[in-house]
């Protein structure tokens, strides 16, 4: 029996009444309650929201009823799966809305008491919080003592209190720090679970949003098999991260570390970091060339759209993208072909692509007629065309065109930085473009691990059907009303 049918009966029976008594107050099914009790079956969105009412449970009694009848239909590695996703969008979009002060200083008291050990030519520790507190240390004084700072990492995804000690160091501090890493995405062969990898995106893509941090990231997949009886043939000390001044070598189980202050070792260790570098592909690749970020020459297939605005492409032909690209930029004719021809791709598998858009982001588009790209090179949309492209999709939505759905922006806090993008079973892409000091940003990651792509794509394909999506009607109501609104601002206008 699932703990959501043990909640069930416990809340029917504190609350005194019969099946049938239930029933009749809610105005529900009396057999589908006894067979919910019973653990026969689960109910309907609808029922569930009635039996809730029924049963006069608080808000919190009712979310976490919700959560357990959402464990009980998917299982739990599934839901843990989407909410790691949940939390990973509104990470981005917390991190690239508001803008954190630089305001933290470190206090060199925190390895004061150890800096004599840290200055020895070597220094051995053994237990998992002995090395982690090595390692935080080693970071304090890089950033404490070092007027560039430079930490290199070659550790397991899961050694996730490395990258979250980096953040809360560099989290509104006035430091600057060049961070690289080479991050080792290992999984045994009949793994299928992609939690521990998805908390580890949450923190890689939380560390690369700060300002004060030039990061560059590296990553690479090893498939391990099974060998000698269940036991991994590999080095004793596999994993290692460099400072400045020291190299800290890390055993696989992250039990043991030794740390080296000698610069042989240390310009060893550095010729193996950046061979790594040469030998694997950009998991998080910094630029502003857009035919880099984009892909824009590649083929593709886009099954799934997530992102601030609904899917424009649709609606803006050769003609119109002649006109709003600006001429003036250097590689205009270079740029027009290749923006038409990644939209015409949008254009041709409207009806078979699920796009999911936000309608506050949409609203802000009303007004100021933004896009993501960089200002200089497109004109923004006029008042008439940004109402004119508002009526298309709207109009799209009423006659179910197009799958679009839009996120309710109470529950999912989704803003423009963020755009996710399903390609195939194969690939999944994150693209993200900001503003830092009136400079347009973007990053872009690339995921390929099976394990992700597969909770990425169970993720999107079930937003329609859950909460985070408004009803149909009620979208077509706000997109009605934002109509309104601008269509009187143009007669006054």
């Amino acid at each position: 029996m699932s703990v959501f049918i043990q909640k069930i009966a416990e809340y029917i029976s504190v609350s005194g009444e019969t099946i049938q008594s239930l029933a009749k107050m809610g105005n529900i099914n009396r057999t589908t309650l006894q067979r919910i009790k019973s653990g026969e079956r689960l109910p309907t969105r609808a029922f569930f929201k009635k039996l809730t009412r029924v049963l006069r449970l608080s808000s919190v009694e009712e979310a976490e009823l919700e959560s357990l009848l959402e464990i009980a239909k998917v299982g739990e590695g599934t839901y843990a799966n989407r909410q790691k996703i949940i939390e990973l969008i509104e990470t981005i979009s917390e991190l690239t809305e508001y803008k954190i002060p630089f305001s933290k200083e470190l206090s060199p008291k925190r390895f004061a008491a150890n800096s004599e050990n840290l200055v020895k030519s070597m220094q051995i520790v053994s237990g998992e919080k002995q090395v982690l507190s090595l390692i935080e240390q080693s970071i304090d004084r890089e950033l404490s003592e070092e007027t560039e700072s430079m930490i290199k990492l070659v550790i397991p995804y899961g050694f996730q209190a490395v990258y979250d000690y980096l953040f809360q160091q560099m989290l509104g501090n006035n430091k600057q720090l060049r961070l690289q890493d080479v991050l080792s995405l290992h999984r045994e062969a009949d793994d299928i679970e992609a939690d521990p990898i998805l908390g580890a995106l949450k923190h890689l893509i939380a560390l690369t949003l700060l300002d004060n941090v030039n990061y560059q990231s590296h990553c690479y997949v090893h498939q391990l098999k099974k060998e000698n009886n269940g036991q991994e043939i590999s080095a004793l000390f596999p994993h290692f991260i460099l400072t400045s001044r020291a190299v800290i070598t890390i055993s696989r189980n992250l039990t043991q570390a030794v740390r080296y202050q000698d610069p042989g070792f240390h310009k060893l260790y550095l010729n193996c970091f950046e061979q790594m570098l040469e030998d694997t592909q950009p998991f998080i690749l910094e630029s502003n060339d857009l035919f880099q970020v984009f892909d824009l020459d590649r083929s593709f297939k886009v099954e799934v759209v997530v992102e601030p605005l609904p899917c424009f492409a649709y609606y803006a032909d050769r003609q119109m993208l002649k006109i709003k690209l600006n001429k003036e930029f250097p590689y205009y004719e270079d740029l027009l072909e290749a923006v038409d021809r990644y939209y015409n791709y949008f254009r041709q598998v409207s009806r078979g692509m699920l796009n999911i858009f936000s309608l506050k982001n949409l609203r802000r588009f009303m007004e100021d007629g933004s896009l993501v790209f960089p200002e200089e090179i497109y004109h923004p949309l006029t008042p008439i065309e940004r109402l004119t492209t508002l009526k298309q999709v709207r109009d799209d939505l009423f006659n179910n065109r197009r799958l679009l759905f839009a996120i309710d922006d109470d529950k999912l806090f989704l803003n423009s930085a963020p755009e996710f993008i399903y390609e195939s079973a194969s690939c999944q892409r994150l693209i993200l473009h900001y503003k830092i000091d009136g400079r347009v940003v973007y990053k872009t990651i690339e995921l390929r691990q099976p394990c992700i792509v597969t909770a990425f794509k169970d993720f999107f394909t079930n937003l329609p059907d859950s909460d985070y999506v408004l009803p149909t009607e009620k979208a077509l109501a706000e997109m009605d009303k934002l109509i309104r609104n601008y269509e009187l601002k143009a007669i006054c206008d």
